[in-house]
């Protein structure tokens, strides 16, 4: 585990004195286990159990310092994170006659809406700090061995969209990791029944090979825009339609204040109808990205001697007895 005592907590989270450790232990341990260990890999997770367990150095190195700094991301996550998902269980007490709610003379248990406004604070505040995490990790790869060499991150790397950075500056996700991850199949979708038969299987894998090379092609360099942005706006356009919803863990919501609980309020999906215009602009500018993309390939078809070139949206017609002609 990488938080072990109450001290370590408080220095997280404000907590009063008399919480016990042991009752945070399994909250912790699933907290771990459900987000941390998947989002490292086994083989980063021991690295930075082992550094956790020889802390602190005498003199750190700087790549230990830089460990130090990860591991407070990641106990500032668990902590959250296990309160978010031990919620109901911390607030109940579990006894021989069965489960209680936890209430005195001189304490009440909290209102709903300060439930849920809790409830949201210790996810969001877990989440966020998993994606300052990722962020952090992506920032000094070369220090996190363990990390650059598992197969999520190296996979990544063969992708057109490589971080949730590069997509934000496309279609905005709040620099969201988590929500990169949820649009990678997505991606991958588009990726082989859009992108790859546009440009042809033996460019595709031309590009996809220079993206992996020491150097990058300048070509290479010069195509990546015009793929990205279509990829980014058709898997948003995808997920919409399949999910019915946009983009964040929660949908696409909007909130209403219902007059007769002061403070409360009330959560609802938007309409179908909103999030099939959504998903219908966003397919739309996705498929102008395309023609854009088609357009750069034509006026560039000196770099790639296998690219054939398309026609577009061209129609084709007999003219035979037409007033108009189409050529």
């Amino acid at each position: 585990m990488l938080l072990t005592t109450i001290e370590e907590i408080k220095n997280l989270l404000p907590i009063g004195a008399g919480n016990d450790f042991n009752r945070l232990k399994p909250h912790l341990q699933n907290a771990e286990t459900a987000f941390i260990k998947p989002l490292l890999g086994t083989e980063m997770y021991e690295e930075i159990s082992e550094f956790y367990e020889n802390y602190p150095y005498d003199t750190p190195n700087d790549a230990q310092v830089i460990c130090k700094q990860l591991l407070l991301k990641l106990q500032h996550s668990i902590i959250h994170l296990a309160y978010y998902i031990g919620f109901d269980f911390l607030s109940i007490s579990v006894s021989d006659m069965g489960f209680n709610r936890l209430e005195s003379q001189t304490t009440k248990g909290l209102f709903k809406y300060q439930e849920d406004n809790l409830r949201d604070y210790f996810k969001t505040g877990g989440f966020n700090m998993l994606d300052d995490a990722l962020v952090f990790m992506e920032e000094n790869v070369s220090t996190f061995s363990e990390w650059s060499a598992s197969a999520s991150y190296t996979v990544f790397k063969k992708q057109f969209i490589q971080t949730a950075t590069v997509f934000n500056d496309i279609y905005f996700i709040n620099k969201s990791r988590l929500t990169f991850l949820r649009l990678q199949p997505h991606i991958k979708f588009i990726e082989d029944t859009v992108i790859k038969p546009l440009l042809g299987t033996t460019t595709f894998d031309e590009i996809k090979a220079g993206m992996v090379a020491g150097t990058v092609p300048a070509k290479v360099v010069a195509v990546l825009p015009f793929i990205r942005t279509p990829l980014a706006y058709l898997s948003v356009a995808l997920l919409m339609e399949e999910s019915g919803a946009d983009i964040t863990d929660k949908g696409l919501y909007f909130q209403e204040t219902l007059p007769v609980n002061v403070g409360n309020n009330k959560i609802s999906p938007t309409s179908d109808s909103r999030i099939a215009m959504l998903a219908a602009r966003a397919r739309s500018m996705g498929n102008s990205y395309l023609e854009m993309l088609k357009t750069f390939m034509a006026d560039n078809i000196a770099d790639w001697d296998d690219y054939t070139v398309v026609s577009g949206l061209i129609l084709n017609r007999d003219n035979t007895g037409k007033k108009t002609f189409w050529a």
